[in-house]
């Protein structure tokens, strides 16, 4: 019985974790936990290169999950990064099903948006009606970009 107890009070913090609220988030912020704002900014044509990052927004964000740190992310697509905003690709491209997936598992997250350039869509000829649903179209990523480094956020480019 002692041993149940032992193991049941080891993994208690791992369902508190689990628990939380956007209030709890909230009294973080007020006992002057800062919220973490980034903006990730992918300009990049490397698929390897843009998988990579997404994979690395996933972990930073799981970070701040586990260690309830309040965080916006933002990230903003454009140049030879903007077909990947498409949901019309090759049956056999492997490499864009996989950035896909890395995208829409991101999207999930509170406080994250997914944001693509009009400007850059529109050159590159994507229909709007081809973005993932979970795709938000914004006017210009630059004037974007300008706007939340003005507001405090670290700004991270992939631009490989």
């Amino acid at each position: 019985m002692k041993l149940r107890s032992v193991a049941l009070m080891a993994f208690l913090p791992l369902f508190c974790l689990a628990q939380i609220s956007q209030i709890e988030v909230a009294s973080l912020v007020e006992k002057g936990v800062k919220t973490q704002k980034v903006v990730f900014d992918c300009s990049s044509s490397d698929k390897k290169f843009i998988a990579s990052r997404l994979w690395l927004i996933d972990m930073s964000i799981k970070e701040y999950v586990a260690n309830m740190i309040p965080y916006n992310v933002v990230l903003t697509i454009h140049s030879g990064c903007t077909d990947i905003v498409s949901k019309n690709i090759a049956a056999d491209d492997q490499m864009m099903k996989n950035i896909h997936k890395k995208l829409e598992n991101i999207s999930k997250y509170e406080n994250v948006s997914v944001e693509a350039c009009q400007i850059a869509v529109d050159n590159f000829g994507i229909d709007h009606g081809e973005l993932h649903p979970f795709i938000t179209l914004i006017p210009n990523s630059i004037t974007r970009v300008i706007s939340l480094q003005n507001d405090g956020y670290a700004f991270i480019p992939f631009n490989k």
